[in-house]
């Protein structure tokens, strides 16, 4: 009976040791796949990071110095960073990274498409790609990509920013109405470089009044009576098509007697001008001060 209790005693402990071999295995492999986890997010970060830094840098070199390429490389010196074409560069820690700058295809309604389109002067895609293996030497990448518009200078015309209209300096802030049906102080600078015109206006109010004429200065631009199309006076929302609406470079004009055939005290209105470009902009809605 003692011989038998101590055979179950020997094989009881010999479980025991088994079990917390198997234990020490099992956590010592959960420690290595946690530390090789960890290992990896922290080399993505980097990686993540890296690539940001790519793309920053494409951002802080000025549009024309942008060449095109798929293979670019960064270099950093007095400060500014500097695009080659010497790509991949290597980061260290078995990290490389490519940078690209690619050319933007725009169709007609300035939309971006894939190919077959025009070739847009004033935008560039920008890449940034780190690459580097895993702990288990599989290949890892990361590829960031945004777009870059040359805003400052555009040369094209889907980003002229609204054209001759987009170009002028408007001030409507102390529109008011004088005598209760006449609209005043809305000033157009033009200080673009060169003659722009006003073709055509469109207002809109809240009454049932009527509008008789608009004045650019001393000069009728539209009447009732003439100049301008249509004749006869005008419900809110016509195209009112005008003449003389010339503003000379670095002329600021009023858009002054803007006539009404009703009170307009505190009626809300909406003013859009169309230049001989096409282009046009709009103001509003805004109520003036009586």
């Amino acid at each position: 009976m003692i011989r038998s209790i101590q055979g179950y005693t020997l094989l009881e402990a010999l479980l025991a040791i088994a079990f917390a071999g198997f234990l020490f295995v099992g956590a010592f492999g959960l420690l290595l796949t946690a530390h090789r986890t960890t290992a990896e997010s922290m080399t993505r970060q980097e990686a993540l990071w890296k690539a940001h830094q790519g793309i920053g840098a494409l951002e802080t070199i000025g549009f024309e110095e942008l060449a095109l390429t798929d293979v670019g490389s960064l270099g950093f010196a007095s400060n500014q960073w500097t695009l080659g074409s010497s790509g991949p560069e290597d980061l260290g820690n078995g990290m490389t990274r490519v940078v690209r700058v690619q050319a933007v295809e725009r169709d007609g309604a300035c939309q971006i498409i894939g190919s077959g389109g025009e070739v847009d002067t004033d935008s560039l895609f920008l890449e940034s790609e780190v690459s580097w293996s895993d702990l288990r030497g599989n290949p890892q990448t990361i590829l960031l990509r945004t777009l870059r518009t040359n805003w400052d200078d555009p040369s094209g015309s889907c980003f002229v920013p609204g054209g001759d209209c987009g170009q002028l300096e408007w001030d409507v802030l102390g529109a008011s109405w004088f005598g209760g049906k006449q609209l005043r102080e809305i000033y157009i600078t033009n200080n673009t470089g060169e003659e722009k015109e006003i073709d055509k206006m469109i207002l809109t109010w809240d009454n049932g009044a009527q509008i008789q004429q608009i004045f650019f200065d001393a000069d009728k631009f539209w009447s009732s009576s003439g100049p301008g199309t249509p004749l006869g006076t005008q419900v809110s929302g016509t195209v009112l098509d005008g003449d003389d609406g010339d503003i000379a470079d670095g002329d600021t004009i009023e858009m002054g007697k803007t006539q009404f055939d009703a009170t307009m005290d505190g009626t809300t209105i909406t003013v859009t001008y169309e230049c001989t470009d096409g282009s046009s902009i709009t103001f509003g809605p805004f109520t003036p001060t009586y």
